[in-house]
């Protein structure tokens, strides 16, 4: 984000909590968050690392959160002794309050300063940031900097305000945005179980034998076509056994390596409905069937600029499937700021030798 020079004023510390969703582009729940402030305090790297849920955790990944951004903030030109804010993100728990999860951040606070110092960081503030309030851990006044609310957006004073004026809006927290691809509950829920149940049994049955494998195989590519064409045409869901057949069949590296075909320009906004349709649908217990298609959305996600989207797409893939080789690749080439267009060009090479025509450009 590139804000005019003096136009942002930062004048508290309820200011500096309360960009941060402005600063990423979006609000990432339960997370670390560093930030190197630039001339106009946005500009700068960043990055956010996912806090597990299990707080045994919490000071290993803090540790070596810090290291990485040490490290990456030096790839992006800062040097060390470099100024950091690091925010601590997290919402309560059921039966758990506002300050009780504060608290519970607290430590988590200490090793993150400590690790950044050790590393020739220069932490400036810790925020914690829980439940629309904010905490400073480094103010050591009892009382002061507890729990107040964060300013509300048409707040004049705000420095959410300041950026709304200037055209900019607040992201949207990570859990809404991961709502597109996520399984959910609804009233057919029963039906689309019994359609994995019965074309995941299927699709076992036939690829007992090579040659059965080959057909499953052409099937699933033939079906990936049609449901290509649908949702081009404006569908926006299909038949439970299609889309049954399709999450069992794109775990063929083949028939999912036809899927990344589907991102030229004109296709983006279908193949993205299509598979977040069919992540969607990998309800329990076929969550973890639902790899491939969030790979794919991840993929097209890429492709439209939406670095936020596919990267939660990624992470889901990733901590199902550790060692899935395309979600791995994708979420390496985010990281390192490559260009989509190359595996652009490889997917349309693919798809030219698949067809037997020449390869467009």
């Amino acid at each position: 984000m590139n804000i005019p020079e003096n136009k942002l004023t930062i004048s508290s510390l309820a200011n500096l909590a309360e960009i941060l969703p402005f600063l990423l582009g979006h609000y990432p729940d339960d997370s670390i968050v560093f930030h190197c402030p630039g001339p106009n305090f946005v500009d700068g790297p960043s990055m956010t690392c996912p806090l597990p849920e299990d707080p045994a955790h919490w000071q290993q990944v803090a540790e070596a959160a810090a290291c990485n951004f040490m490290h990456y903030a030096q790839r992006k030109g800062q040097g060390l002794h470099c100024d950091i804010i690091i925010y601590l993100c997290r919402e309560p728990r059921p039966g758990q309050s506002a300050e009780e999860t504060a608290e519970l951040l607290r430590p988590v606070a200490d090793w993150l300063v400590d690790a950044l110092v050790e590393h020739r960081g220069t932490p400036q503030q810790t925020l914690g940031l829980v439940a629309g309030r904010w905490w400073a851990y480094d103010c050591d006044i009892t009382g002061c900097c507890e729990g107040d609310p964060l300013p509300a957006l048409d707040d004049p004073n705000s420095a959410a305000a300041q950026l709304i004026r200037l055209g900019y809006s607040p992201g949207r927290r990570t859990s809404d945005i991961a709502k597109e691809f996520q399984p959910a509950d609804s009233d057919h829920t029963t039906h689309h179980l019994e359609a994995l149940d019965n074309e995941g049994a299927a699709w076992n049955a036939q690829c007992a034998t090579t040659e059965g494998q080959d057909t499953a195989l052409a099937a699933t590519h033939a079906l990936l076509e049609t449901a290509m064409r649908a949702f081009r045409n404006g569908a926006t869901e299909l038949a439970d056994d299609i889309a049954a057949r399709l999450i069992h069949g794109l775990h063929d590296d083949w028939a999912r390596d036809h899927g990344v075909e589907f991102a030229e320009d004109d296709d983006l906004p279908h193949a993205r409905r299509l598979w977040a349709f069919l992540a969607r649908r990998c309800i329990p217990p076929y969550t973890d069937a639902a790899v491939p298609a969030l790979t794919l959305f991840a993929w097209v996600a890429w492709r439209q600029d939406d670095t936020i989207a596919a990267r939660l797409a990624l992470k889901q893939a990733l901590t199902t499937e550790p060692d899935y080789d395309l979600a791995d690749t994708l979420h390496d080439a985010i990281n390192s700021g490559a260009d989509p267009q190359g595996l652009l060009a490889i997917a349309r090479d693919q798809r030219a030798r698949r067809l037997g025509t020449p390869a467009s450009d």
